[in-house]
């Protein structure tokens, strides 16, 4: 009798093992599929936005700019260069400036990445009838700027670089210029000289 129930009770528990194994084994599965099921709308939504309204395949990386901002961002760099370049994104843009992505038609701009230096060229083609609101937006960011840094008593100059910013502005062209810390150049005839040869 003793022998009986020992049998009975291992063959139960053999039973709940397998049982259990099973159900294990299905919900790794189903969890599996649920995973997959859950990557493949990310995945197809990646792939549309690389794609164009035709279908055709678009770069992620674009480098914004055109030839004629490059050209006028590198005659402002000769008047200011800036040290440790930094490439200004279109995240930078909307973010940090403070400017809509729809104002903004394309952009060349570099800033300093020192700690301590605002150096900046930035040079923008605005949207039909947007260069006054990236004018006063790129006014904003002046002050903000002054405020920032006048929160540290070591980066007094450039809290005075940005406080003599250059912002012009006209119809096809916005430019604003920052000294950089080693800036020597009359930055303001610097940009009059760009906006008289290139701005309508």
């Amino acid at each position: 009798m003793m022998k009986r129930n020992f049998l009975f009770s291992l063959t139960a528990l053999i039973l709940c093992a397998a049982l259990l194994a099973g159900c294990g084994g299905s919900s790794d599965d189903a969890s599996s599929t649920a995973s997959s099921a859950a990557s493949a709308p990310a995945s197809s939504a990646a792939g549309e936005a690389r794609t164009d309204d035709a279908g055709t395949a678009a770069p992620n990386n674009a480098e914004n700019g055109s030839d004629q901002l490059s050209a006028i961002a590198d005659q402002l760099l000769e008047a200011n260069p800036i040290s440790n370049q930094f490439e200004i994104s279109a995240m930078n843009i909307e973010y940090d400036f403070g400017l809509a992505a729809e104002d903004v038609a394309s952009y060349k701009g570099i800033k300093s990445n020192d700690n301590g230096d605002a150096g900046l060229v930035l040079v923008i083609q605005p949207a039909a009838g947007k260069s006054e609101a990236i004018c006063e937006q790129l006014q904003t960011y002046k002050e903000d700027q002054v405020a920032f840094y006048g929160n540290y008593s070591e980066f007094a100059q450039a809290q005075s670089n940005v406080e003599n910013a250059v912002i012009s502005g006209r119809d096809n062209l916005v430019v604003m210029v920052i000294a950089s810390n080693e800036a020597t150049a009359d930055l303001g005839q610097a940009v009059d000289d760009v906006m008289n040869g290139y701005a309508q």
